[in-house]
C-alpha cells in the first residue's frame, strides 16, 4: 500500500492520493511491512520515528522522497526577530516550547574520546542560508570566534533561549536564520526496527551528540540498532556531530571512561563488546546494511559513523566531504567513514575528499574490504587501520593525500592500489584486542598488535613520500617465531609478525621495503603522474617499459589466512577473492600489472575525473 504526504493539505488524513497525510510522522505510525510512504516537496520540520519496521527483505516499509520531489527533513526551526544592539550584533529571543522536551542550548558536547579544544560547546547550532556559524565562548568573546562565516552565542533562560549573532557585512534581515531543534533526523526510538529503506530524502541541521563508541550513537540519519536497512540516494548535512549512524545502542555503561578513568579506555570498551555478544550482536539481529550512493557533507564528527553495528553491511558509491574540518573540536571518532568491528563490511566505490580522515577501521575489522575508492585532500590520513589483526584487504583505491595509510594493525592486505602519499607503520603492545571466528561475531581470542602479517601485491607507488620502506624494522616472510623463550615472542625488541611483499612498482622516488624480492624500481621518466590536489583530475601515463612489471594475480590462495585470527582472506559469503579486476571493473589480460589500473601497450595512459571517477576514460 502507497501512503501519500504532501504539505499544505489539510489536517486528518487518510494517507490516500486524495486525503494524503500532512506529516510524515503519521505516515510512520501508519506504515506496514510492504508499505510505501511517498513524501513530497517541502521542508519538513519534524523527527521521522518510524513505529514500526519491516519483516524481511521481501516486505521493506519504504520511505521515498515521490516522483520528482525534494523532500528535506530538517532538524531546526527559522529564528526571526533579530534586533541590532551593536556593531554587526544582533539579539532574538525564541521560546522554550518550541523545543518540547529537548533543547539542544541547555546540552553540551560530551563523551568518550571528545576533546572540546579548550571550549565548550553546545550541540545545538545557529545557520545563516544553510551555513554553520561558529559557537563563541561567552557573549565578550563573539567577535574572535566569526572565522570569517559569522559566529553565535546563546543564553538559555527559564523561558526563552537567547542567541546574539555576529556576521560581518551581512544582517540577520537578508537571510534566513534557523537553530537546530531536534536530536535526529529520520532516526527511530525504539531499536530492531528492521528493513526500512530510505531513498532520496535530504536531512539537515540535527542537533547530534558526540556518538562513540562506547554510547550511543546518534546520527541525523540512523538505524538504531537493527537490521536489514537501505538508507540511498540521500544527501545529509549539517550534522553537528554524525551524519549517518549505523552504530550502538544505549545502554546504562554509555560513556564509563568519561564518569569514571579508573578503567582505561580500550577496557571499558571491551567489556560494551562482550555485553552486546551476550544480549544479541549477532548476525541475525544487527547490521547488514546497504549505504550506498549518499551525499554526506558538513558534519562535525563523522560522515559515516558505526560500532557493531555495521557489521556485514555495504558502504558504497557515497560522495563524503567537508567532516571534521571546522577546527571548533574534536576527538578520537574522526573521519569521512568511522567504524568499529566492521566485521565483514565492504567500502566500495566511495569518494572522501576534505575530511580529517578518509576512513577509520578501528578495532575486529575482520573481513572487511576497503575497494576502489578515491581519496584525497584528507587531512589526516586517508586510510587508518587500528588495532585490527585481520584478515583486511585494501585494493584498487586512490590514495592521493599527503599520507596514505596508517597502519597500527597487522593481517592487512594492499593490492594493486595507487599511492601518492607516505605510509606510518607501528606495532602497539599496549591494547588487548579482539578477534573473531570468521564470518561471525563470537570472539575467538584477544592479542595485542606486534605489527606485520601484511601483504603488499601489485601496489604502485608514486613519489618521494611513498613506498614501503616504513616496514624496514619489520621482519621479513622468512622469520620464524622462537618458542622457547616466551620473554622475547612478538612485540618485544622490535619483533614483529613475518610481512609479504611482491610485485609491487616504484617511481619518481618511491623506497621499497628492504626485504621485498625483485621490487620494480622505475627509471626516470618512466612514470608521469599528473596530480594537483586543487585540481579534480588524474592523469597516469607509463612507459613501455612499464609493461614488464607484471606480477601474478592476487587471489584468496595467494593472500592466504592472517597470523592471529587464523582467517582466511575471503568474501563475506566465503567465495574466493579473485582481483581480476581493475579500478573502473574492467578485467585485465595477460599479466597483472602494478597499480589500479588495467594497462596495455595500445592503452598506457589513464585519465580519472575525480568527480565522476567511475566514467572510464
Amino acid at each position: 500500500m502507497n501512503y501519500y504526504v504532501r504539505k499544505n493539505v489539510p489536517a486528518g488524513g487518510d494517507g490516500s492520493d486524495k486525503k494524503p497525510f500532512s506529516t510524515i510522522g503519521e505516515a510512520a505510525v501508519a506504515a506496514r511491512p510492504g508499505d510505501t510512504v511517498l513524501i513530497g516537496d517541502g521542508v519538513w520540520r519534524e523527527w521521522v520515528s518510524p513505529a514500526r519496521g519491516g519483516t524481511d527483505d521481501a516486505h521493506r516499509i519504504v520511505y521515498r522522497a515521490a516522483e520528482g520531489a525534494h523532500p528535506v527533513i530538517s532538524g531546526a526551526e527559522i529564528l526571526e526577530g533579530w534586533e541590532a544592539v551593536g556593531d554587526d550584533l544582533y539579539r532574538a529571543e525564541i521560546p522554550r516550547s518550541v523545543f518540547g522536551g529537548f533543547c539542544p542550548y541547555d546540552v553540551l558536547l560530551a563523551g568518550d574520546w571528545y576533546d572540546n579544544m579548550g571550549q565548550d560547546h553546545h550541540v545545538g547550532e545557529v545557520y545563516a542560508d544553510g551555513e554553520a556559524l561558529y559557537e563563541a565562548a561567552s557573549l565578550d568573546r563573539i567577535a574572535e570566534e566569526d572565522r570569517g562565516a559569522g559566529s553565535w552565542f546563546s543564553e538559555a533562560g527559564e523561558e526563552s533561549i537567547t542567541f546574539w549573532v555576529r556576521m560581518p557585512g551581512k544582517s540577520p534581515a537578508d537571510c534566513q536564520m534557523e537553530v537546530s531543534a531536534r536530536p535526529f533526523g529520520f532516526f527511530p526510538e525504539k531499536e530492531h526496527l528492521d528493513f526500512i529503506t530510505v531513498s532520496g530524502l535530504t536531512v539537515e541541521c540535527v542537533a547530534t551528540q558526540w556518538a562513540p563508541p562506547t554510547a550511543f550513537q546518534p546520527g541525523a540519519v540512523g538505524t538504531h540498532w537493527s537490521r536489514g536497512w537501505i538508507i540511498e540516494n540521500c544527501t545529509v548535512r549539517n550534522s553537528k556531530c554524525v551524519g549517518i549512524s549505523v552504530g550502538k545502542r544505549r545502554e546504562d555503561t554509555d560513556n564509563r571512561w568519561t564518569r569514571d578513568p579508573r578503567k582505561g579506555g580500550a577496557q571499558t570498551y571491551s567489556e560494551v563488546i562482550f555485553s552486546n555478544l551476550f544480549r544479541d550482536w549477532n548476525k541475525n539481529s544487527v547490521g547488514s546494511h546497504l549505504v550506498r550512493n549518499n551525499h554526506i557533507y558538513n558534519c562535525g564528527q563523522a560522515g559515516i559513523v558505526g560500532c557493531m553495528g555495521g557489521a556485514f553491511s555495504r558502504f558504497e558509491g557515497n560522495h563524503i566531504h567537508h567532516v571534521a574540518v571546522r577546527g571548533e573540536f574534536s576527538g578520537a571518532e574522526i573521519a569521512g567513514i568511522k567504524l568499529h568491528a566492521a566485521i565483514d563490511a565492504v567500502l566500495r566505490r566511495n569518494v572522501i575528499h576534505d575530511a580529517a580522515m578518509g576512513i577509520w577501521l578501528d578495532w575486529e575489522a575482520q573481513g572487511a574490504r576497503v575497494t576502489q575508492n578515491v581519496f584525497r585532500r584528507n587531512l589526516l590520513q586517508d586510510l587508518l587501520v587500528e588495532v585490527c589483526h585481520g584478515p583486511v584487504l585494501a585494493d584498487h583505491n586512490l590514495f592521493l593525500s599527503s599520507t596514505a595509510f596508517l597502519d597500527v594493525s597487522q593481517g592487512t592486505a594492499l593490492a594493486h592500489n595507487l599511492f601518492l602519499g607516505k605510509i606510518i607503520a607501528f606495532p602497539d603492545s599496549n591494547r588487548f584486542t579482539m578477534y573473531h571466528i570468521p564470518h561471525e561475531t563470537a570472539v575467538l581470542g584477544s592479542i595485542v598488535v606486534h605489527g606485520g602479517d601484511n601483504r603488499y601485491y601489485n601496489n604502485l607507488f608514486v613519489g618521494k613520500s611513498a613506498g614501503t620502506s616504513p616496514y624496514n624494522e619489520y621482519n621479513a616472510e622468512d622469520f620464524r617465531l622462537d618458542t622457547s623463550h616466551n620473554d622475547k615472542q612478538l612485540g618485544n625488541a622490535g619483533v614483529t609478525l613475518a610481512s609479504f611483499m611482491r610485485g609491487n612498482a616504484y617511481g619518481e622516488g618511491a623506497a621499497a621495503w628492504v626485504h621485498e624480492k625483485d621490487p620494480y624500481i622505475c627509471e626516470a621518466g618512466e612514470i608521469s603522474c599528473e596530480y594537483d590536489p586543487e585540481d579534480d583530475t588524474l592523469r597516469l601515463e607509463l612507459s613501455e617499459r612499464f609493461l614488464d612489471a607484471g606480477s601474478s594475480l592476487v587471489d584468496s590462495d595467494l593472500l592466504g589466512h592472517s597470523f592471529e585470527s587464523g582467517g582466511r582472506y575471503e568474501n563475506p559469503d566465503g567465495s574466493d577473492y579473485i582481483l581480476e579486476e581493475d579500478f573502473f571493473g574492467r578485467v585485465r589480460e595477460g599479466k597483472y600489472l602494478p597499480g589500479p589500473f588495467k594497462i596495455n601497450v595500445g592503452n598506457r595512459c589513464v585519465q580519472v575525473d575525480l568527480n565522476s571517477p567511475w566514467k572510464d576514460s
